[in-house]
């Protein structure tokens, strides 16, 4: 494994777990040459409210982004800062995962980055009761930023792989990161949908509208028109993402409440 020393740190907060939730936060600093070139943050407007538990930790709540760019609009200027640079995270498959989802939501090409990361690292060559970024960045009293903000948590993980690689080597940490997984292999899986139900992923692609009859969780039928963007499985259920054309905001369906589709 050869040790990179230009790369992308990047880190984001979100709504929830990918691929269902939705990028409010993106920071990153760009590294050339083992030194810090360049930051970038972004705050985002998710289309939908911020659940309370996840602002209890990041602090971002819905009035904050309420005036922000969208990811679709947003997102591009991320991708040309990156460039092709490598993309660094801790926990990065989460990132990865966050940020390879809100491209092929946008129907944006997913490129492919590799992407390395350094909660892997951590847990081979550091013997730390956590690996949590937070607790390594108190307990190896690293440079620390005020933690859950994308940018700050970018540069704690940028101090902590510094830290990995002078005490065990750039060769050995990097090796530890995994193999460089490109960012393209971390998009939602494509699902399997049952024949009469294939106008959704038509209209997700599309990019066009129709109208669902959809028993509510009260059990009363309702028409809505939707606009699909993403069909992804949760478990054993499978979820489509849409915005409903009568509110404006974007939320999911369960598949299987969906009686019949009229385009």
């Amino acid at each position: 494994m050869i040790a990179h020393s230009s790369y992308v740190v990047f880190d984001t907060e979100t709504t929830g777990m990918p691929p269902g939730a939705r990028i409010i936060e993106i920071g990153a600093i760009k590294v050339v040459e083992n030194k810090i070139v360049d930051t970038f943050e972004l705050l985002l407007n998710p289309e939908c409210n911020i659940p309370f538990h996840v602002i209890r930790v990041h602090g971002i709540d819905n009035s904050m982004v309420a005036n922000e760019p969208i990811a679709a609009a947003a997102l591009p200027a991320f991708i040309d800062w990156a460039g092709d640079f490598p993309l660094v995270g801790h926990n990065v498959s989460f990132d990865a995962a966050m940020l390879a989802s809100e491209l092929w939501r946008a129907d944006m090409r997913v490129n492919k980055n590799n992407t390395y990361c350094t909660l892997s690292a951590s847990r081979k060559l550091l013997e730390r009761k956590s690996n949590s970024l937070s607790d390594l960045t108190r307990d190896l009293n690293l440079p620390n930023q005020v933690s859950h903000r994308a940018l700050a948590d970018a540069e704690n993980t940028f101090h902590l792989l510094q830290h990995i690689e002078k005490e065990c080597g750039a060769e050995l940490c990097w090796s530890k990161m995994g193999n460089g997984a490109p960012l393209s292999s971390f998009k939602p899986s494509q699902v399997h949908l049952p024949k009469r139900f294939h106008a959704l992923r038509e209209a997700a692609e599309n990019r066009t509208s129709l109208h669902i009859d959809y028993r509510l969780a009260n059990g009363r039928d309702v028409v809505i028109k939707i606009h699909p963007r993403l069909i992804y499985n949760s478990g054993e259920r499978t979820i489509i993402e849409a915005k409903c054309d009568t509110s404006g905001i974007t939320k999911t369906y369960l598949l299987d409440s969906i009686l019949s589709i009229d385009i």
